[in-house]
């Protein structure tokens, strides 16, 4: 899916593989990329969490980090509250990318992203900066809060049920070859051992 969402420039089947809903609330092209920008609704046990995301995908090589823990890597966000500029997320202050560099996702998956929870609507400014700190984008983005029921789904889309993930995963073809082949493995290590612990036992009886 993250081969096919950098190759087509379409994340939708990428958002809809990882949340129970969704929605595109923009799509921002500029010279250096792509911002691919959604509403989504993920799951924490029985609770339901709004997730600002933003994707970021680049048209062409850009600087990034090509190891996990490049300390030099200045990527981030910063999502401001416009009504009274509060900022409600800023990547450098987060303990989760305390040593995970950001930028390391193009190296991995062609692109990197951000899910960040928010729990009431918002004018958001959103500033997305470079591996050097670098400005790349700068705007302003309405964001509604949405109370999630499933039987209202209004303007979202659901995403994957199991099954779907299932046959999309194609689990059958991978899981009962090395399922079989784990059983025999199992099965012959047990005849091995059990031969083992016979012939000891046996020795063991006729030595006394």
């Amino acid at each position: 899916l993250a081969d096919d969402a950098k190759t087509s420039n379409d994340m939708d089947e990428f958002v809809r593989y990882q949340s129970v809903a969704y929605q595109k609330l923009d799509q921002i092209e500029t010279t250096d990329y792509t911002f691919h920008i959604y509403q989504v609704i993920a799951q924490t046990n029985d609770t339901y969490i709004n997730q600002f995301s933003v994707f970021v995908v680049p048209k062409s090589d850009v600087m990034h980090a090509t190891t996990l823990d490049d300390t030099s890597d200045e990527t981030g966000i910063v999502l401001t509250n416009t009504g009274n500029n509060e900022i409600l997320y800023q990547t450098s202050t987060d303990d989760n990318y305390t040593t995970y560099a950001v930028s390391y996702g193009i190296e991995k998956i062609g692109f990197y992203y951000y899910a960040v929870p928010l729990t009431e609507s918002y004018q958001l400014e959103m500033t997305l900066v470079d591996y050097q700190d670098q400005t790349i984008l700068s705007q302003t983005v309405n964001f509604t809060y949405i109370a999630y029921d499933p039987n209202q789904l209004g303007s979202l889309t659901l995403g994957y049920t199991d099954d779907e993930v299932a046959n999309l995963l194609n689990l059958g073809a991978y899981v009962q070859p090395v399922l079989f082949q784990n059983i025999t493995i199992y099965l012959v290590i047990d005849i091995v051992v059990g031969a083992l612990i016979h012939f000891l036992l046996k020795k063991k009886i006729l030595i006394k």
